[in-house]
């Protein structure tokens, strides 16, 4: 027996099977169409969104969220292996044409693209994207700030962006700190962990949580050796040889302790050199590295 739908529910199965069509013609376009070396034709690929509005019948929201889950699908799958991302800003930008109010997608691009794409110019314009829609989000605001801080070196920018945030609703009081430190120009490793600290604790994505926990690992890394070579050296200079471990630097009360290796490893002394490194193999990967590098920089 057949049952008549009522005209609204069958407008409305109709629209969702439309989008579904729409969104799964995209994804395949994403997965098979070749790269080009210089990236640029695959933009042509995504549809734009004042072609596809006039096909969706007002459904734009819930054809962005469409393809937001095909967004964080293709970015699971690129970070669990090579971590080049060659569509992720445009997707993000398809998103918040068809959705402006579509904040936690801002978030994402502006953390993401810097941090693991190594896409910080785009990370940057849909931070200030976001922030044309959201003039009084702190985290967007201060997202643009630490940004522009470790990425650009652009302390002044940075400074005044934080400041700005600071200002506004909500905005924890570590973020006015964190503004007076960049204003009176004390920029240090422990600054950066703390600000990358804060943003891990305060984001709700567990996507861009592996992110930030992955960046406070090399920042962490970074400043351990940067502390503990000095040591060595100064060690070296005194008896005229390397230290056995970093153990003999506490026995002699160089070091108070030695700290615990962020990538599970202990923490060891190289021989030809002197240097301080991670019994892993992994090294830190500079956060303006490109793709290629980090990868390198993360292999175990």
């Amino acid at each position: 027996m057949r049952v008549a739908l009522p005209e609204g529910r069958v407008v409305g199965v109709a629209t969702f099977g439309l989008l579904a069509t729409l969104t799964a013609m995209t994804a395949v376009r994403l997965d098979r169409v070749p790269e080009r070396h210089d990236g640029a034709a695959e933009l042509v690929y995504l549809p734009d969104a004042r072609l596809l509005r006039p096909l969706v019948l007002g459904y734009d929201n819930v054809l962005a969220n469409l393809i937001w889950f095909r967004t964080i699908s293709y970015f699971g799958e690129h970070y669990q292996g090579d971590h080049v991302y060659p569509w992720l800003a445009r997707m993000c930008d398809l998103v918040t044409d068809l959705d402006p109010r579509a904040e936690h997608v801002y978030r994402f691009a502006g953390l993401v693209l810097p941090w693991d794409a190594g896409e910080v110019d785009e990370g940057i314009r849909l931070l200030q994207k976001g922030i044309r829609v959201f003039p009084k989000s702190w985290t967007l605001r201060y997202y643009l700030g630490v940004v522009r801080y470790l990425f650009k070196q652009d302390f002044a920018g940075a400074a005044e962006d934080i400041r700005l945030a600071a200002g506004l609703p909500d905005a924890p009081p570590l973020v006015a700190r964190f503004a007076a430190l960049l204003e009176a120009r004390q920029h240090s490793p422990e600054m950066t962990i703390a600000i990358l600290t804060q943003m891990r604790e305060q984001t709700t994505s567990a996507e861009t949580r592996a992110v930030l926990e992955r960046s406070i690992q090399d920042a962490q890394v970074v400043w351990d050796v940067e502390r503990l070579t000095p040591l060595v050296d100064a060690y070296r200079t005194g008896t005229g040889h390397l230290p056995a471990n970093l153990g003999v630097l506490v026995e002699v009360g160089l070091l108070r302790g030695v700290p615990p290796d962020p990538y599970g490893g202990t923490y060891e002394i190289d021989p030809a050199t002197g240097t301080v490194r991670s019994s892993t193999g992994r090294a830190p990967a500079a956060l303006h590295a490109s793709p290629q590098a980090r990868e390198l920089g993360h292999t175990e």
